[in-house]
């Protein structure tokens, strides 16, 4: 088979083809059992080439809106260098609600194999985009009297074991008392990103300046900042939502990828998948 052939195969099942020509490709290559092992090394060497190249896109695309923060509120570039007067100065507490999640305990007696997800602070550390998508594990509904239960789009920023590290949700989840989360705010959820991981060496050396220790509430509350005009603040977020938008969709498309992937090739390797009674 020709590397034309194996890329354009890869292309096929990737982008979730129809059932007719998802059936005429495997009918083709379940034939042949050499060829069938050869796709499968290149196809996870393709989505192996694809994840990468999303994570490439969406670090560039994070430094780009991270150069974009700095410029307006570090060196207040658009504004002639210096801070506005019409700028409020004040601390991060009173412009926005900081509150801490919650845990049932012991929590043993409270994880599931289903249910409602439970964010940990590994679901975010293993992954480099701003957006979370995939959850391990779950808690049983007598949980959520303990816990606080947040739907996608909220952020949240880690208070323990690796703090002052901020995501945004793209999935509804319970999160415990190692994370904090913002109620209400002046801002964007995408301005406090960007700031929350522009102030975070501050906020590990305020808590002892240890990666392992925990952050404490009142250390965020009372961080020094400045609140925007309303204008300069829709300005920023016509700016930087956008290129939000555009990491979430590659982020999306990673997970959907692996999906495909995971779900399609032990299968094929194993001989498992069988087109021959498909009717279309």
């Amino acid at each position: 088979m020709s590397k034309l052939t194996f890329i354009l195969f890869i292309i096929i099942l990737l982008i979730a083809p129809s059932p007719l020509i998802l059936h005429t490709v495997l009918t083709i290559v379940t034939t042949n059992k050499t060829m069938i092992d050869e796709i499968a090394i290149n196809t996870r060497l393709s989505f192996t080439a694809s994840q990468s190249t999303s994570i490439n896109v969406n670090n560039n695309l994070e430094q780009q809106a991270m150069a974009l923060f700095k410029s307006w509120f570090i060196d207040f570039e658009p504004f002639e260098w210096q801070v506005p007067k019409t700028w409020i100065n004040g601390v991060l507490g009173e412009f926005v609600e900081i509150k801490r999640g919650g845990s049932p305990r012991p929590i043993q007696k409270f994880l599931s194999n289903n249910g409602f997800h439970w964010l940990k602070i590994s679901d975010a550390t293993c992954i480099s985009s701003p957006f979370i998508n995939e959850i391990k594990e779950y808690i049983i509904e007598a949980g959520l009297k303990k816990t606080v239960y947040l739907k996608s789009g909220s952020l949240v920023l880690s208070n323990s074991a690796t703090p002052g590290l901020p995501k945004i949700l793209d999935i509804d989840t319970c999160i415990h008392d190692g994370w904090l989360y913002f109620p209400s705010s002046k801002f964007s959820n995408e301005y406090l990103y960007l700031y929350f991981k522009h102030i975070r060496g501050n906020l590990i050396a305020l808590g002892n300046g240890s990666v392992f220790t925990n952050l404490k509430t009142d250390i965020l509350k009372n961080y020094p900042t400045y609140l925007p005009t309303e204008n300069v603040l829709k300005e920023f977020d016509g700016l930087v939502q956008p290129i939000f938008s555009m990491m979430l969709s590659k982020t999306r498309e990673t997970k959907r990828l692996a999906e495909i992937r995971d779900t399609f090739l032990p299968k094929l390797m194993s001989g498992e998948l069988d087109v021959s009674n498909i009717e279309l």
